[in-house]
């Protein structure tokens, strides 16, 4: 819900204002800041439209399974919080400085969240390794060890870190889909991990210079 206010309010300031601004400082202006704009608003819009649909098949009393809607929740949540991070990429990669190396606010904020994610999933699944495990939770716990282990890389200013997330964040759809055997929520974690790497790009692209 934070991300969907927060999304909503930035991009149609952006949009309207022309302006990307905090604390008196500009950041992008102009086509760069409406561009910024519609990004935030394009998951918002989606989501909006989804809901949209479910209202209208509520209206015309067609059943939705509990499942669906589940599945449908996730997506919707997926579209926002990614669209969120895409939107503070794109700002980061057009107005960073290329001639410093810092990571700045945006790549910070990445990398924590990035991290935060993984040691939930770990702290989920671990009772079940002790309770019944299989091979496939263990596969899920390493992928996010593995994924602690890159984003270490990243914030050291390593490039193996960097093909390590990506690689691991191409295998995700592939867990996902032996994990529940369904499209929709392989399609979910295809594109959660498209646009984890799409803000990996625009977060590290202005700065590869001074990975080694």
């Amino acid at each position: 819900m934070i991300y969907l206010i927060v999304s909503l309010i930035a991009g149609l300031i952006y949009l309207i204002s022309g302006k990307v601004q905090y604390n008196k400082k500009v950041y992008l202006e102009g086509t760069k800041a409406r561009i910024a704009g519609l990004i935030f608003l394009a998951p918002v819009g989606l989501m909006l439209a989804i809901l949209g649909i479910i209202t209208v098949l509520i209206i015309l009393d067609v059943s939705i399974s509990d499942s669906s809607s589940k599945i449908i929740d996730t997506f919707a949540s997926t579209l926002v919080r990614n669209g969120f991070m895409i939107g503070l990429g794109y700002i980061y990669f057009h107005s960073v400085s290329r001639e410093t190396k810092d990571r700045s606010g945006c790549l910070t904020y990445w990398l924590f969240n990035a991290a935060a994610i993984a040691l939930l999933l770990i702290y989920f699944l671990l009772p079940n390794i002790r309770s019944n495990s299989t091979w496939l939770t263990n596969i899920m716990i390493s992928i996010s060890v593995l994924q602690l282990v890159s984003i270490a890389g990243i914030w050291s200013w390593r490039k193996w870190g960097v093909f390590g997330y990506v690689i691991l964040n191409l295998i995700s759809p592939i867990i996902a889909f032996l994990n529940s055997g369904t499209i929709s929520q392989t399609l979910i974690s295809l594109t959660e991990s498209l646009s984890l790497l799409l803000v990996l790009y625009l977060l590290v692209k202005p700065k590869w210079q001074f990975f080694e």
